[in-house]
């Protein structure tokens, strides 16, 4: 496949040079990106699908996903015979079962599915011991491994059906190439990986079958080419080149180019996400269980912190006060006391993952308006942020680049930048993980491309650092006083007399 001009007219026009085409199979809506070899997105489009949550869990139908597909690859405005090469990502720990003619065995159980709880809790102290020399990270029902033992506990017939496990975006990868395989990334979720390969002895003595685990090839290598049936679905060419793929967040490092040592990259979506370029499996020990450690697609590795919390509350702020009391925050800390906001409508993620935890406003004044709770949320998120980052070592890391769409709200990149002390670089890519895909689709035909360059830079005001000392210091006090209200049993059952 040799490089052409990028299509002219931007984003939404017609491709007609050849393209890398990323496709990114997420939790609700499948995303495809057709990507230029100069690293010019060209063409988007995505299509919604559902999810199923049942009085058990949370789970999906893989069939859901290609259609899904079919129908983003109809609305993509390029020409799919200019696609050379495609790549994929997909949401991380889903566990989809599949049988020999890949016929789905039951639906796909996903991340938020904490069905294996119970078997994660059953682990001997040598099996935990031995994934967390292997992996760096303690078992969590957050991986593949606890579907997996709950599978074999629950739905033995299940597994015996089975020709093998896969996660989401090798799913989609197997109906288009016809043949079974994961990639690294998706593999170390599962907690059964060990230096590349399968654990056998591992996966043995929990009773798994190791034929169930497809073959590990890295994410920019060949898996396979498109077949003609899946050419006759798709209106790609039969025989065009297919990677492996990766995780999904490890695909958005590969978009944007990369964590280098001693940088960070926050997501504000729904959620907020802090990856940190780590130079080993072993995270420091006051973030083991704090923090997980994944690799990335070509090689290094990121810890992961999670904020169940972020635009989910900014949105419940909007919604609660207006879209101009979001427009009008200003990224100055407040000053005194103010309003504090701990903005855990679902839980808190990491580091503590207290999933009892609400929202709670402290501070209000018959003067409180909109724009100060929102002031309050930015900052909230930024505290928690640094606590992340003060696990992993602080003084490690001299840079920031922000995406989602909380950074397209000024003020919260410089709050960040403010409350952290690093400046903050904000990167203009709603699709990540689509595009890190598209990376990969040209990386597998020998030609590299970075899509995605940092934008504006802000820097850190030096005449606030004392005020946002003192205003994370109240925040953490609040924080651990008001969290201990929502554990198990809370604190005024604990400490009440006899």
């Amino acid at each position: 496949m040799s490089a052409g001009e990028p299509a002219e007219g931007g984003r939404g026009s017609r491709a007609t040079a050849p393209v890398g085409l990323g496709i990114d199979v997420g939790t609700t809506s499948v995303k495809v990106v057709a990507l230029s070899a100069e690293g010019r997105v060209v063409a988007t489009a995505s299509s919604h699908h559902g999810i199923q949550e049942t009085a058990d869990g949370v789970q999906a139908d893989p069939e859901a996903w290609w259609a899904s597909l079919l129908r983003a690859l109809r609305g993509l405005d390029a020409d799919l015979a200019t696609v050379g090469s495609v790549g994929l990502s997909g949401n991380m720990s889903s566990v989809v079962l599949v049988a020999d003619d890949l016929s789905v065995v039951r639906p796909a159980i996903l991340l938020a599915d904490s069905r294996g709880q119970e078997q994660i809790d059953a682990l001997d102290d040598d099996t935990v011991a031995t994934i967390v020399e292997h992996t760096g990270n303690t078992p969590e029902t957050v991986f593949s491994l606890a579907t997996l033992l709950w599978l074999q506990a629950e739905e033995p017939a299940s597994l015996a059906a089975a020709a093998a496990w896969l996660s989401a975006k090798d799913y989609l990868r197997a109906r288009l190439t016809g043949r079974l395989a994961t990639d690294v990334t998706d593999a170390y979720n599962s907690l059964l990986l060990h230096d590349g390969t399968w654990s056998v002895p591992l996966v043995r003595s929990l009773g798994l079958d190791p034929g169930l685990f497809p073959p590990v090839l890295a994410s920019d290598e060949r898996a396979g080419s498109v077949t003609a049936e899946a050419a006759a679905a798709t209106g790609l060419q039969p025989g065009t080149p297919v990677a492996t793929g990766a995780g999904d967040l490890a695909a958005a490092v590969a978009g944007a180019g990369g964590l280098r040592p001693g940088s960070l990259a926050v997501s504000l979506g729904t959620s907020a996400t802090v990856l940190a370029a780590v130079d080993s499996a072993r995270l420091p020990p006051a973030a083991l269980g704090s923090l997980t450690v994944h690799p990335t697609a070509t090689g290094g590795r990121f810890a992961l912190g999670s904020l169940l919390t972020g635009g989910l509350a900014l949105n419940w702020v909007r919604g609660l006060a207006g879209a101009g009391a979001i427009a009008s925050v200003t990224p100055d800390p407040q000053d005194g006391p103010g309003v504090t906001f701990l903005p855990y409508l679902s839980g808190t993620g990491s580091p503590d993952f207290v999933g009892e935890a609400r929202g709670t406003l402290l501070g209000l004044a018959p003067s409180t308006g909109g724009s100060q709770i929102t002031a309050a949320l930015l900052e909230a998120v930024a505290f928690d942020i640094a606590e992340l980052v003060d696990l992993l070592g602080a003084d490690r890391y001299d840079a920031v680049q922000v995406s989602g769409g909380g950074s397209n709200l000024a003020a919260w990149p410089q709050v960040l930048a403010d409350v952290l002390d690093l400046p903050v670089a904000t990167l203009d890519a709603p699709d990540l993980s689509a595009i890190g895909a598209a990376v990969l689709a040209w990386a597998v035909v020998g030609h590299s491309c970075r899509a995605v360059t940092p934008g504006a830079v802000v820097r850190p005001r030096g005449r606030f650092s004392e005020t946002w000392r003192r205003r994370r210091a109240q925040h953490a006090l609040l924080r651990r006083a008001v969290l201990d209200i929502y554990t198990t049993p809370p604190a005024w059952e604990r400490t009440a007399p006899a």
